[in-house]
């Protein structure tokens, strides 16, 4: 399908990475974009407006010339995934004093290299081209560090952190403009924004957020907040994190409702992963279903971390339990202020239209209806009945007063254990649902624990579901095993449950951890790990000759480090044998994350080989992708590289049949 757009960007290489990015995401689609260059704003509001184009990229300072009430639009940031430009050169730094000409592409750059190199040979480069054109042009170029992927070896290269350059907010970044409802680009702004996180920050005290809550807030971009809740908890955001006062108390608004809303949208079409943090819990009287809909509306994904509310900690102090035996069985929640502030009536008919929510009556949900159709409600009165709130179990039935238990009886086979716990929600109520965007909504993963949290959001950006599996082997090393392991020159070890293991033994023995000998590994985590109790390992394996090594390994395949250290080295194995323990039951998945092909095999060992078929397994070790690959059971091999990460989701999107997914370390 042809898309025309039109452009008006004076930097050559954002324009070159929006349509990159642009015609790749499109292919998912069928899109084709045809590109033509475009001045004046005008034009181009006249041209969307007569949907003689489909599209406009603009800079971002010509956004605010072109917000009109039926378009639509999005950012594209060329430092997504890069915080650093580059100087590159055919000369190395001790020759940058004789420097004669420099090349940029933005002020920012222009203001560094003046400074810098003290010339006033500094010149914007007009148009794109590859480094080696750049570099018989110029001594010096300045790009963004996007492009370091496409210089050669060769060449001097030195980055630089965009902190220090002080750059001016979306120096990178271009517009994409559009009229409202275009479900094309509804679509592939999914690629370019990430999810908003309606967080409760519980009551009181910090001390009742939830882990989930203090987790997110540290991986925000902006925070939206309420006066309601413990302002501490603000200390965790990250340092440029964006900090917006939306705070609301009685009649005292320091903004209205529609702005907040318009603000969140705002904020996440620029590409930021926004937070909209509430004292208690998110959907107990806090205007959650209209900032929803405004999500929902533009296909912007989002999730909600509950919190704890005033009325789970009503009894903490003053002895008030809101349910008790031969007493009461239920409660009546009402705000006292109604739309736009004014004070609420009550009369006890209020009550009729009031959805009713019963706890603890799923096997009882027959009699319930009946008792109620008996009592005056209609039989087609909308109902709904919850499974296992807030597990990886979760599920709803939804239905009639009239038909609701024929269903639930109809499903007995198809539920995950005999009466399984469920809330019963009668009224109108129970007919929403949330409509979701999200590029791989609802797909389920499962990751280790733990997990890392830049890889967690981007999993949660584009809408997937993430379920934690823990493996539990436990790695020992006994007395007499020690002794023959530290009476060698050197130890090598590949994997960081067992440097652990080594780790809590010496600690029992209470032996002194620096009389250890050498430390050999290729592993990062083992080197980290180490590295954190002061010791130092070797990693440069070609280095390493003529040393009688000890090779501690868990599992038969990993011998790759043992190969390599065979060749100059005198080697001895010593197997550490695992104890498993029982794990829980997997949830259903669709796709599996291994950080490395020692929890590949363990996750096996475990689950069996069969846990896995007809799977998608995503991770960081190559060598999971010539093993699986040698057994023939799949069907599809991609890199998955974390700096690329939404690149790399369109071979998901592209390819339903995909099996195997390998990712590069950033």
């Amino acid at each position: 399908m042809e898309v025309k757009s039109v452009f008006s960007l004076s930097n050559p290489y954002k324009l070159n990475y929006v349509k990159e990015k642009l015609d790749t995401f499109g292919k998912v689609e069928g899109l084709n974009f045809d590109y033509q260059f475009c001045k004046t704003p005008e034009q181009i509001i006249s041209f969307l407006q007569e949907k003689i184009i489909d599209c406009a990229i603009v800079d971002v300072k010509n956004y605010f010339d072109l917000e009109l009430d039926f378009l639509d639009w999005f950012f594209v940031n060329i430092y997504e995934d890069y915080d650093f430009d580059v100087l590159v050169s055919n000369k190395n730094n001790e020759n940058f004093d004789k420097i004669e000409k420099i090349g940029v592409l933005s002020i920012s750059q222009w203001l560094y290299c003046k400074k810098r190199f003290h010339t006033d040979n500094i010149n914007f480069i007009k148009a794109f081209k590859n480094i080696n054109e750049l570099l018989t042009e110029f001594d010096l170029v300045m790009l963004p560090g996007y492009f370091t992927n496409q210089i050669g070896n060769h060449l001097y290269i030195e980055k630089i952190n965009i902190i220090d350059l002080q750059k001016p907010s979306f120096e990178g970044a271009s517009c994409v403009i559009f009229r409202k409802g275009d479900e094309r680009f509804l679509f592939l702004r999914q690629f370019f924004i990430k999810s908003v996180y309606f967080i409760g920050a519980g009551i009181g005290d910090k001390k009742y957020a939830t882990y989930e809550a203090i987790r997110t807030i540290k991986n925000l971009d902006v925070c939206l907040f309420d006066n309601l809740m413990d302002h501490s908890l603000l200390d965790y955001l990250p340092e440029d994190a964006i900090l917006i006062d939306v705070g609301k108390r009685c009649e005292h608004h320091k903004l209205n409702q529609a702005k907040i809303t318009d603000l969140i949208s705002m904020y996440a079409r620029m590409g930021y992963r926004v937070g909209r943090l509430k004292g208690g819990d998110p959907s107990i009287f806090g205007r959650l279903a209209e900032e929803i809909k405004v999500l929902e509306d533009l296909r912007i994904n989002f999730h909600i971390i509950p919190g704890i509310s005033t009325i789970n900690a009503l009894s903490i102090k003053s002895g008030i339990i809101l349910t008790r035996r031969e007493i009461n069985r239920g409660f009546c929640v009402l705000s006292a202020i109604k739309h736009k502030g004014a004070t609420a009536e009550f009369n006890r008919k209020e009550l009729d239209s009031l959805p009713l929510i019963f706890f603890m009556g799923v096997r009882v949900i027959g009699k319930i209806s009946s008792s109620l159709i008996n009592d005056g409600y209609l039989p087609h009165t909308k109902v709904a009945v919850v499974f296992c709130i807030g597990t990886e179990q979760e599920f709803e039935i939804r239905g009639t007063l009239s038909d609701i238990a024929s269903k639930i009886n109809d499903l007995k086979g198809q539920l995950l254990f005999d009466n399984p716990p469920g809330i019963f929600i009668v009224g109108e109520i129970s007919n929403f649902f949330y409509q979701r965007s999200g590029l791989l909504q609802d797909k389920k993963i499962l990751v280790p624990t733990p997990f890392d949290d830049k890889l967690y959001f981007s999993f949660k950006d584009i809408g997937v579901n993430l379920f934690s599996y823990n493996l539990n082997i436990k790695y020992k090393i006994t007395k007499e095993i020690l002794e023959k392991i530290t009476s060698f020159q050197a130890i090598a070890i590949s994997h960081a449950k067992l440097a652990k293991a080594l780790m809590e033994t010496l600690f029992e023995q209470k032996k002194d951890i620096r009389t250890l000998p050498q430390l050999i590994t290729q592993s990062d985590n083992v080197f980290n790990f180490f590295k954190h109790y002061g010791l130092y390992c070797v990693k440069d394996i070609d280095s390493i000759s003529g040393l009688d090594i000890c090779f501690i390994y868990n599992n038969n395949y990993c011998m790759d480090l043992l190969k390599l250290l065979s060749q100059k080295n005198k080697i001895s194995s010593i197997k550490i044998e695992g104890r498993t323990y029982k794990t829980d039951v997997l949830t259903a998945f669709d796709m599996i994350y291994f950080e490395c092909i020692e929890q590949y095999y363990e996750f096996v060992d475990l689950y069996g080989v069969n846990s896995l078929k007809d799977k998608i397994i995503l991770s960081i070790d190559k060598s999971i992708s010539t093993l699986i690959t040698s057994k023939k059971n799949q069907s599809f091999i991609s890199i998955f590289d974390k700096t690329n990460f939404k690149f790399n989701i369109t071979r998901l999107l592209n390819f339903g049949n995909v099996n195997l997914i390998v990712s590069t370390p950033s």
